[in-house]
């Protein structure tokens, strides 16, 4: 009999690690089964000791000790791996078991129990490079090189991983990489059934031949030892971020995965994150191939101010617009000439704001103070929280002064397609947003029929370029405002990504709308300046003190505003070492309210361990954010 430390992989367990009774032939590394809080989980063995060793530990423990109830497989991850999920999870200030319930999928763990570790597969040591390698290119470009790449790869007897945040991207990058070597590429990913998944891994464990894989991060869990270089695509995709706790990055378990296997690493996209690109031009990572900094085109690039004097024959004071007369123009055409056109919508909806024309009051959701958007049904319109899913008929008088005359501002994708329809009586009209079409064989069946009706427009939000990846004669932004105008230090980043993305998009035209015509963003994109756009977003966060020159933790608190606000008092005096910035948040999806606590690391101060502890030790409410995607 010996007593054993294990890794609980779940969440919501603040112990690093448990104490448990069981036979003498348990291996380190292995996987069990324990019982916790009345039933059973899964947990890794990482030591061991003779128990006439710990009889002083046993007889002090806090609680009983309990016995491991069955070894469930013998050799379940390497030990680079967890030392990976070990250093992930010191960054993002968690348990290694937390992060460890993320990044092994269960269908990994089914599989492993099912063969017992029978299949035990060290991975192979060379010396490869262990500097990440950077590309930056368009992504005609990437997936050329990614199939010399594959077929070089193929040639030294090696497996290539491309990890991708998305099942679209899977799928879509399966078309365009695995044509030719069907039989020797596989795709893993969360949404495939069991059926589906054992082909794979058969796929993936008895093909001799090298393999190319195509999944999400979680899934270089599975275990073949001839994975020599391993591909982070669409690096700066927000889709690697993990939507529920704890909140990790899995762009950086996927930098010391590959680090600690001795893996070739590259991270690419059409334009890499800010902080990878600083990195870069620190000399912390190294060129794949040349990177790119302008992006020529052929299409014609119109910027459109929508809220200046046309001519004298206007109004002085003009009615709102929602298409300019070039964009009216371009669909024309488009119609005529039997072309295709893209057009981007920041938000759904009809409008995504509604003041009232009296005191100016918006209309704000009755739960959690979120404002209103505006939907159109053909019944009524109504509108909808896009936070808590709330919905109040559109018949609403102000909650401030009860007046009736509200005034909807801003424009969003149905309100495009209402006035396009209005204009255009024939447009052949195809909306691609979440209200629209509620699941992706929908979203697909749309874009096919887009792509086979001759002078159809695709209208749409960012789902629409998650979905639809070919390119179009013509391009529009009819609305992107909306974005310029939160308050968040990444916005614009995302706003450069989305413009560039469409941009690449155009073949013949390439429209913008906006009522900040004087915003350098619109030049940089317009010119396909990657350069000069980092140069810029650079300089405004170095002034002030924004990543990658700080590192940022956010605590979130929720509930009932006496109760967080008092809470977060008593975080802020225990963490008032690291100077706290509390605030209130937005209201949460519940309608409750959400107090935030800020500090500011210098980067090469973190991990910091006295300041983890206190975190790991914070109460489980308390959300933990290490290096946030958005401070609001």
């Amino acid at each position: 009999m010996k007593l054993y430390e294990v890794i609980p992989i779940a969440k919501g367990i603040s112990r690093e690690t448990l104490s448990y009774f069981g036979g003498d032939n348990i291996e380190l590394g292995a996987l069990v089964s324990i019982p916790l809080r009345k039933k059973n989980i899964n947990a890794l063995v990482v030591g061991s000791s003779e128990v006439v060793n710990e009889r002083a530990k046993i007889r002090t423990s806090p609680y009983k000790l309990r016995k491991i109830e069955k070894v469930l497989s013998k050799n379940f991850i390497t030990p680079a791996f967890f030392e990976s999920a070990k250093e992930t999870a010191q960054y993002f200030g968690t348990t290694t078991g937390a992060v460890l319930g993320h990044v092994l999928p269960k269908q990994i763990i089914e599989e492993s129990i099912r063969k017992n570790g029978k299949e035990k597969s060290e991975r192979r040591k060379e010396n490869l490079t262990r500097e990440p390698l950077v590309f930056q290119t368009e992504n005609e470009e990437r997936i050329a090189h990614y199939k010399s790449l594959i077929r070089e790869e193929f040639a030294r007897n090696s497996s290539v991983f491309i990890c991708l945040p998305t099942i679209e991207d899977i799928n879509f990058y399966k078309i365009l990489l695995g044509k030719g070597i069907e039989k020797y590429t596989a795709i893993l990913n969360s949404s495939l059934t069991k059926k589906e998944f054992a082909n794979q891994i058969k796929k993936i464990h008895d093909e001799d031949h090298p393999v190319l894989i195509l999944g999400t991060p979680p899934f270089l869990s599975i275990q073949r030892k001839d994975i020599s270089t391993i591909v982070l695509d669409r690096e700066n995709s927000r889709g690697y971020r993990t939507q529920s706790r704890p909140f990790i990055d899995l762009r950086y378990f996927v930098e010391k995965f590959a680090k600690n296997h001795k893996n070739r690493l590259i991270l690419a996209d059409c334009v890499l994150s800010i902080e990878t690109m600083f990195r870069f031009k620190n000399e912390q990572f190294q060129e794949y191939f040349s990177v790119k900094t302008r992006y020529p085109s052929q299409a014609n690039a119109m910027l459109i101010k929508m809220n200046k004097k046309r001519d004298d024959t206007e109004k002085e004071k003009s009615e709102f617009k929602i298409l300019s007369r070039e964009l009216e123009s371009l669909i024309d055409r488009n119609i005529a000439d039997n072309e295709k056109l893209i057009i981007f919508g920041a938000r759904k909806g009809l409008s995504p704001i509604t003041l009232c024309g009296d005191c100016g009051q918006s209309v704000s959701c009755p739960r959690c103070q979120t404002p209103m958007v505006l939907y159109g049904k053909e019944a009524a319109n109504y509108f909808k929280c896009n936070r808590c899913t709330e919905t109040l008929s559109s018949d609403q008088k102000c909650s401030n002064c009860g007046g009736w005359r509200l005034m909807t501002l801003g424009v969003a994708v149905e309100n495009v397609e209402k006035e396009i329809k209005k204009k255009f009586t024939e447009a052949k009209i195809f909306r691609l947003d979440r209200e629209n079409v509620k699941t992706d064989k929908k979203a697909r069946d749309l874009v096919k029929k887009f792509i086979a009706e001759p002078g159809s427009i695709l209208l749409g939000t960012e789902l629409m370029l998650l979905q639809y990846k070919g390119k179009t004669e013509n391009v529009a932004v009819a609305s992107i405002d909306s974005l310029i105008s939160l308050p968040d230090f990444r916005i614009n980043e995302r706003i450069f990504y989305l413009l560039i993305a469409l941009r690449a998009r155009a073949q013949n035209v390439f429209v913008i709308q906006t009522r900040n015509p004087e915003n350098k963003i619109f030049e940089h994109a317009l010119s396909g300046n990657l350069n000069e756009f980092f140069n810029q977003e650079i300089k405004d966060r170095k002034e002030f003190n924004y990543p990658p020159f700080s590192l940022i933790i956010k605590l979130s608190l929720e509930g009932r505003k006496p109760t967080v606000s008092n809470e977060a008092q008593k975080i802020a005096l225990l963490l008032n070492k690291w100077s706290p910035t509390p605030f209130q948040g937005e209201p949460s999806k519940r309608g409750n309210a959400v107090m935030n606590i800020l500090l500011r690391l210098k980067p090469e101060n973190w991990p910091n361990e006295e300041l983890l502890r206190i975190l790991i030790s914070l109460p489980q409410q308390v959300a933990i954010r290490i290096d946030p995607e958005s401070l609001l």
